[in-house]
Order: structure tokens, then C-alpha cells, then sequence
């Protein structure tokens, strides 16, 4: 037979209490990470992670788009985002111009890494003997002219007197 084990009533209400703290320690625990996540969430700011060019190319940044849009814009046909293996090395190049056979590259960024792996890139471009063409972000300071300057070394650019409103890419008149 069982035996019923006796408790006092003190003991009876210091475990049930116990139960109910820890119960509503989870239910608080559980409420305020919710909350917390709901609040990162709500403060993050929402930004584009790709960008479509006027000839339909898919572009990472807006420094792209601007260099993607300037090479249409040129009527200079360019693939965006290949792969080409110098010496072995693969290279995932920014721009190729195939009617020129020159590379684009567009240093957009930053830090040890980044820099470590665009020196590389340098390297392999020079040692496969492989015409390229630099983009700096300094050089969005006045990128039109300084993209053409850049190309000018490489390609007989003929002269474009045709302006384009640098907002909206719409050709201008000649009241421009």
C-alpha cells in the first residue's frame, strides 16, 4: 500500500510558490526577448542589396550602378561579374570589355582584408598582362570625366558631347 506522505501547510505554499516563480520567471524571461528582438528589428534600417542598371545588369552597389550606366550611356558593351584565371589564380573581375579587352575593377571598399586581396588582384592582372582599368571611390568626387580619363589609356573613346542629368540619367539638351 502507498503511504501518503504528510506536509504542513507551510511547506505545501513555499513549493507551490517556488513552481509558480519559476513559471512566471520563463514567461517574463520569454516576454522580454521577444521584445528585445521586435526592437532591433523595428530600429534597423532597410537598404537595397542590388540594383538594376539601364541595360538590365543586376549591380551590387551604387558606385556600380553609376560605372554600369556611364559604360551604356558610352555605348561601350561591357559583362558585368565574371570569372577568368590568370596563371592559374581565379579572378572575379568587376567589368570586361570584350570589343577592348579591358577589366574594370571598382574598389568600393575597405580594411585589411579587402586591401590585402586587391593588391593580389593588382598583381595578377599585371602579371597576366591584362588591361585595367582602376576606380577609386575618390574618384566619384567627378566620376564622368575621371571614368573616361581612366578608359581614354585603354580605348580610342571619341569624343561625347552628349550630357546626361546625373540624377534621373536622362540626356540633356544642349541648353546644358
Amino acid at each position: 500500500m502507498m503511504k501518503c506522505i504528510e506536509m504542513s501547510e507551510t511547506t505545501f505554499y513555499f513549493i507551490l510558490g517556488g513552481i509558480i516563480f519559476v513559471v512566471f520567471f520563463i514567461l517574463i524571461a520569454f516576454g522580454l526577448n521577444k521584445l528585445k528582438k521586435f526592437l532591433i528589428k523595428k530600429g534597423k534600417i532597410k537598404r537595397p542589396t542590388s540594383f538594376i542598371c539601364i541595360d538590365g545588369d543586376k549591380v551590387r552597389s551604387k558606385g556600380e550602378l553609376i560605372i554600369d550606366n556611364h559604360l551604356h550611356r558610352l555605348g561601350i558593351q561591357h559583362i558585368y561579374e565574371g570569372k577568368i584565371k590568370v596563371r592559374g589564380n581565379p579572378i572575379k573581375y568587376d567589368w570586361y570589355l570584350p570589343d577592348y579587352k579591358v577589366y574594370i575593377e571598382y574598389w568600393g571598399f575597405y580594411g585589411k582584408l579587402y586591401q590585402r586581396r586587391k593588391q593580389e588582384k593588382m598583381k595578377l592582372y599585371q602579371k597576366g598582362k591584362l588591361n585595367l582599368v582602376s576606380i577609386e571611390d575618390i574618384m566619384f568626387t567627378d566620376i564622368y570625366p575621371n571614368l573616361e580619363n581612366e578608359l581614354k589609356k585603354h580605348i580610342n573613346l571619341k569624343e561625347i558631347n552628349i550630357r546626361h542629368c546625373p540624377n534621373c540619367g536622362e540626356q540633356l539638351d544642349e541648353r546644358f
